[in-house]
């Protein structure tokens, strides 16, 4: 029999050993309650993995919860990926191109990788799943490693937290957009990311007999169809076989970092980069269309950042779009902001509006709930009529000051370094939770945290 645990590179192969002291120790419990025996994981087939840690895995607070393991694809070249990845904690584990597998964060631990996000109903699935980088784009095949190697690490995954089938889901299926100037409802197609994941064929090879028939979300009305072509790629019983693997199964993995390139928004290289009739520039940018690191070249040469861009109707037909491989995943997911992702309050809120839970930040600095805006005679309008730029937290706790005697725990608890998490300081800068040190927090500062 084989060992349990197989040493590369001084780190255990093992995906689900416990990192620091008493790791093992931490894992017998949970193991054995999954159904796992000792002898049952010596004998599993070895995984190629070791250790990769973000920076931000030790910030990252210990998840409550795991519901959910989501599958994502990379969408640009492995190594610029996996510095992404790495820089802002969006992944539990990363798979590359040979199919070796490097873990980014403690898989009991927040990553930042599913955005904003929801499925039955639930939202901020980071906060409930596990989530899985693979080096690759939505409609390619993934090689002969990358199968073995994610095979493996699913049924151990599944086996430990007690998955279904149904409940493996690719970022494609989880992920929606706001209203905005292309789509005036919360829409289904924010991501094409890890679509691949969703084929019924790809499924049975990862070991996966079950997927979810239908998108609960579009079926309750909480959403609306913003990518018809992906909605049939993600659910439609039989769908156009996927291009060609990345990388050739039969003949062993090729140089890491082969894949072919693409964007950030999940769509492929060469053409699908370029406006046309049919292809605005949302649908290859998705939400990152109007973002200063998007860059747009005319035909006649001229480039223009997409803040830069006032009148999307205009824009020419071949003109090409060109996306940072390294913006991070959710960079202030929970801000909405009038003029960018809407144009009236309605839009962003819908009959939050004027709850407790949606808070209002006015270019002057004042900052007021919903509730508030709505009990004050002299604020009222505001809500009728925003100023542009005026953005709005949806779904959130105003925690109100930090002080001497009042820390952020004591105010957000256990959400206090969460992502998701928010922080005014005095001087009107916003930090997310990664980006705090708890004890080096100013007095004064505003906390915010989701409801």
């Amino acid at each position: 029999m084989s060992s349990p645990t197989k040493k590369r590179g001084g780190t255990s192969a093992h995906p689900v050993r416990a990192a620091g002291r008493g790791g093992l120790r931490r894992l017998a419990g949970p193991v054995l309650a999954a159904g796992l025996a000792v002898g049952q994981l010596a004998a599993a087939s070895s995984l190629d993995i070791s250790d990769r840690y973000s920076p931000l895995n030790r910030k990252r607070p210990v998840r409550p919860e795991t519901r959910y393991i989501i599958l994502h694809t990379t969408e640009g070249s492995e190594a610029g990926s996996l510095r992404k990845v790495r820089k802002y904690g969006e992944a539990h584990y990363f798979i590359t191109a040979a199919g070796k597998v490097y873990r980014i964060i403690d898989r009991r631990k927040i990553a930042a990788h599913a955005g904003r996000s929801m499925w039955g109903g639930r939202t901020n699935l980071d906060a409930m799943s596990i989530g899985i980088e693979v080096v690759g784009t939505y409609d390619r095949d993934i090689n002969a490693a990358q199968y073995d190697a994610l095979r493996e690490l699913l049924r151990q995954l599944k086996g430990l937290y007690k998955i279904r089938d149904r409940d493996v889901l690719p970022h494609s299926m989880v992920a929606y957009g706001r209203p905005n100037r292309f789509h005036r409802a919360n829409h289904r197609g924010r991501k094409r990311c890890g679509a691949i994941f969703a084929r019924p064929d790809v499924r049975r090879r990862l070991g996966l007999a079950k997927r979810p028939p239908s998108d609960p979300d579009v079926l309750a009305g909480r959403l609306k169809v913003g990518d018809p072509d992906l909605q049939r790629m993600l659910f439609a019983a039989t769908a156009p076989a996927p291009r060609q693997a990345i990388l050739s199964g039969d003949s062993g993995p090729a140089a890491a970092g082969s894949a072919a390139p693409s964007s950030a928004s999940g769509n492929g290289g060469g053409d699908s980069m370029v406006i046309s009739r049919g292809r605005n520039a949302w649908s290859i940018a998705r939400e990152a269309y109007d973002h200063p690191t998007t860059v747009y070249v005319f035909p006649d040469g001229t480039r223009t950042r997409g803040d830069e861009i006032a009148d999307w109707d205009r824009i020419p037909a071949g003109t090409t779009v060109h996306l940072s491989e390294e913006e991070p995943e959710q960079e202030f997911e929970g801000f909405l902001e009038i003029g960018k992702d809407g144009d009236t309050i309605p839009d962003l809120a819908g009959d939050a509006a004027r709850e407790a839970t949606t808070i209002y930040f006015f270019p002057s600095g004042l900052i007021r709930t919903g509730a508030e805006l709505a009990a004050d005679a002299s604020l009222r309008k505001m809500l009728a009529a925003p100023p542009k730029g005026t953005r709005l937290l949806v779904g959130y706790v105003y925690g109100g000051y930090v002080r001497a005697r009042r820390s952020a725990y004591a105010i957000a608890r256990s959400k206090w370094n969460y992502p998701s998490t928010f922080y005014r300081l005095p001087t009107g800068r916003i930090l997310s939770g990664d980006e705090v040190d708890e004890a080096s927090i100013p007095f004064r500062t505003l906390v915010f945290f989701q409801n």
